[in-house]
């Protein structure tokens, strides 16, 4: 699965442990509609019906998940939606993409546990901002991401591909082997009413 090419050089794909219509009041979304099918359909139906903005649009998972993505925003991404998404003992996971930079941030009972560099396997950042005895960050170097200082993933999270890395810890974390065919919709959606 390659998200550039099926996204472009902005994006940010969100999993939260909500029903579709709450995550996206979460994140912003006051009057989400249902969308025709395709992500371009999507985008262009909610332009013409809800006027111009930060468009985020959802799907149901299973398991009680809901797959959000973003173009060109990364609301999903913010610390403070992401930590809301997480509350009351749930774990969040929120990645984006710029031209420069493909991040995942996990969340936790409402605190950011720490930032996976998907074009590396590790935790971004030294090991002592991360928690390496939280179970949720366990899980995650259990599978190989590195959360030491030496930014050295191992097994599966030594990969090259960041999209590998971003399946890897979406399938650790939630139990969904996320595919292509997860963003072919249908879709739910609107426009935020707060841009990141």
């Amino acid at each position: 699965m390659d998200l550039d090419e099926m996204f472009g050089e902005d994006w940010c794909v969100t999993l939260a442990p909500h029903p579709l219509t709450e995550t996206l009041h979460l994140m912003g979304v006051d009057n989400p509609l249902p969308c025709p099918e395709g992500m371009d359909q999507a985008a262009r139906f909610l332009e013409e019906h809800q006027g111009e903005g930060a468009f985020i649009l959802g799907r149901e998972m299973p398991g009680g998940w809901t797959l959000t993505i973003e173009f060109e925003s990364w609301i999903g991404f913010d610390d403070d939606v992401l930590c809301t998404l997480a509350a009351d003992g749930r774990t969040a996971i929120s990645a984006y993409r710029d031209p420069d930079t493909k991040t995942a941030t996990i969340a936790h009972e409402g605190a950011v546990l720490g930032r996976l560099e998907l074009s590396g396997g590790y935790f971004d950042g030294p090991s002592d901002s991360v928690d390496i005895t939280h179970p949720v960050v366990r899980s995650l170097t259990a599978a190989g991401f590195d959360a030491s200082e030496d930014c050295e993933p191992t097994g599966e999270a030594d990969t090259e591909e960041p999209e590998g890395c971003l399946i890897l810890a979406v399938r650790v974390l939630t139990g969904i082997p996320l595919t292509a065919a997860d963003f072919e919709g249908p879709w739910t959606g609107g426009v935020s009413r707060t841009a990141f």
